[in-house]
């Protein structure tokens, strides 16, 4: 074996093996990384960090300390300079707090400050990753994680390893459980999926025909917790892949990652006759309640927009308002699947306000189209009108309010392609892909965590990481100092549980602190449990939690308002109420605790009794009354 250098300056080596097989020459390559000492046969790679090797023996070894020490990417500056310090630390903090850094560990990678901080990154920066090491060097995070190493060597080569299967599956299922165990156990679930624009020429990359767009692509999928709207899955297909035949696909997966879903929340690009089949058992007994919206040109709902077309918004009984939308809906029992033998519901509306939007359009388009009187007219006849197939019966009224939960899986989108680094895709490896939409959904994934924790406090979470950002600390050669937190900051701080220090040790490049403990609890939770522990702290009697809504029996100002003036005016007779007066007894009650006062006294002296002594003194002083009145 011997020594090969990868580039005429000879900054990066390779440990090289040549021997022939079947006459053909063949190499075998162990990549070392950056040469740190030629001589001693000193490298550095973001694998081992800085080792030692001797191609005579093929050995790894350990490198002389002071080297180590000189190649330290971060070290202690001899002089004070600002860093930015809100963003990195509350993120930081709240990964450690939510538990989400101990799902985020069991990634199996040498450099645990690369992954830490390379998470950070993705989720705080919107720089390309070329940029990641300037970022570093500028923000607290290379106090917190002083190892990492992001040059674009080191980050290319870490994404790659994030992409392998193995690491991919290993933060899924512990994730699934970190979810399922400490957050909520809700199996109901929303699938949607969205396309990654990818120039690329790799197999995930395909040219694809997404509602009437020809884009070259990538398809993500999201699977989405219905109650909570955590993501619970994802996977990325190639662009040309049909929605529609990953339905099955994506319901093993969950079943093999232990989610055994309850209900499903699918769109329309999911719905077909054998996609229909899987909810239901071979009895056509619905076994997974569903909710999907229906195609256009569906035999069944172009029956019912038939014989329901002229009526639907004519009678009182169909009207229906969602959000201060007023809709007419109207339902009906039809036969879905294969063989058209499974039960479902299906349900026509009519919005007239969109139905107004979409003539408008219609009429433009006809316009620019040229469009013929015949193909306006049947365009006319479908708009505003919109159909949904349900596996249970929902009344009219509550068959929005449970589709429209699929909004949950639209913000997940848009934290994935806003708030982290998901988008633009510009990795020229399929392993980099995959170990940049891992980083991506572990960040998507801790941004729904914040903003759920956020929400918990009426709070929106909008532009606060940003915000964050903008408190600075000074760094000293012993310390940093934290600039005071303004008012946003203060309160963001609180609703996520987290005290902003005034000051943090450094030890040997290094902040030194302990990090906030592991609270793997619901927001909701999480306050109930802290006012608990400080009424204990305070020897305060817990506040017994009151029930949501008015107590019974009891009304509002304006209906004691309403009752008082009727009763001044003779209109009506006061009304005492059904039953006993509060606090009375029925004669046999009061009998029967005379009865067991007799019979038991109890403790004490019952009152109005005296004592011996007071019964002697009283019947002394009566006696010397007496003899004096005698003696007068």
């Amino acid at each position: 074996m011997y020594i090969n250098y990868t580039d005429p300056t000879k900054t990066y080596a390779v440990a090289c093996t040549s021997k022939r097989v079947n006459g053909n020459p063949r190499h075998d390559y162990i990549y070392l990384g950056k040469v740190i000492d030629k001589e001693r046969g000193i490298y550095q790679n973001a694998e081992r960090g800085v080792f030692t090797f001797n191609p005579k023996t093929r050995e790894f070894g350990a490198a002389p300390s002071d080297v180590v020490e000189q190649q330290q990417i971060a070290s202690t500056p001899d002089h004070s300079y600002s860093l930015c310090f809100g963003g990195s630390y509350l993120v930081n903090e709240f990964l450690y707090k939510c538990g989400l850094m101990d799902v985020i560990d069991k990634i199996e990678y040498s450099n645990k400050d690369t992954l830490h901080t390379m998470v950070l990154y993705y989720i705080l920066a919107t720089m390309a990753n070329s940029y990641a090491d300037e970022w570093y060097r500028h923000d607290i995070v290379n106090l917190l994680y002083p190892r990492a190493n992001l040059s674009s060597e080191t980050i290319s080569y870490f994404l790659q390893r994030l992409g392998s299967t193995e690491q991919d599956f290993l933060f899924r299922e512990e994730y699934i459980d970190f979810v399922l165990k400490h957050y909520d156990k809700d199996k109901n679930i929303l699938i949607d999926s969205t396309g990654l624009p990818n120039s690329e020429h790799l197999y995930l990359t395909r040219t694809n025909v997404h509602n009437g767009k020809v884009s070259v692509e990538s398809r993500l999928f999201f699977v989405v917790q219905r109650k909570t709207g955590l993501p619970l899955y994802y996977s990325v297909m190639p662009g040309n892949v049909v929605d529609v035949s990953t339905l099955d696909f994506t319901l093993q997966n969950l079943e093999a990652l232990g989610v055994s879903v309850d209900s499903c929340l699918i769109d329309a690009g999911f719905n077909s006759a054998d996609n229909l089949d899987l909810f239901y058992t071979e009895d056509h007994q619905c076994r997974i309640d569903y909710i999907t919206r229906v195609k256009s040109n569906d035999r069944e709902l172009s029956a019912m927009i038939r014989d329901n077309l002229a009526t639907i918004d004519e009678d009182k009984a169909n009207f229906v308002n969602f959000h201060d939308r007023y809709l007419f809906i109207v339902k009906k029992e039809i036969r879905v699947g294969s063989h058209k033998d499974n039960p479902a519901w299906l349900y026509l509306g009519y919005d007239r306000d969109h139905a107004s939007e979409e003539l408008h359009s219609l009429h433009k388009r006809a316009r620019k189209k040229k469009l013929t009187d015949e193909e306006i007219f049947v365009a006319m006849k479908s708009e505003g009108l919109f159909g949904v197939i349900s596996g249970r019966k929902y009344e009219c009224e509550e068959i929005l309010p449970a589709y429209y939960q699929r909004q949950s899986v639209e913000q997940i989108f848009d934290f994935a392609k806003n708030y982290t680094k998901m988008l633009p895709l510009a990795t020229q490896n399929e392993n980099a892909l995959r170990g940049h939409l891992l980083l991506s959904y572990i960040a998507c994934c801790t941004v729904k965590l914040i903003q759920l924790q956020l929400k918990a406090d009426q709070m929106l979470m909008g532009s606060r990481l940003s915000c964050m950002s903008l408190q600075h600390c000074i760094v000293y050669k012993s310390r940093i100092v934290i600039e005071p937190a303004d008012a946003l900051a203060n309160e963001t701080y609180t609703a996520c549980g987290i005290k902003c220090p005034t000051s943090i040790p450094i030890v040997e490049g290094h902040l030194q602190y302990e990090h906030a403990g592991s609270l793997t609890l619901p927001p909701e939770k999480q306050r109930k449990t802290a006012e608990k522990k400080d009424q204990k702290d305070q020897g305060a009697e817990p506040r017994v939690p009151r029930k949501r809504g008015r107590p019974k029996g009891s009304k509002n100002k304006k209906t004691l308002e309403r009752e008082a003036a009727m009763v001044a005016a003779g209109t009506v007779k006061p009304h005492r109420g059904p039953g006993r007066p509060k606090g009375s007894k029925n004669k046999k009650t009061m009998e029967r605790e005379a009865a067991a006062a007799q019979m038991h006294r109890g403790p004490g002296r019952p009152k109005g009794s005296k004592n011996k002594k007071t019964l002697e003194r009283e019947a002394a002083a009566r006696a010397a009354q007496h003899q004096s009145g005698t003696d007068a």
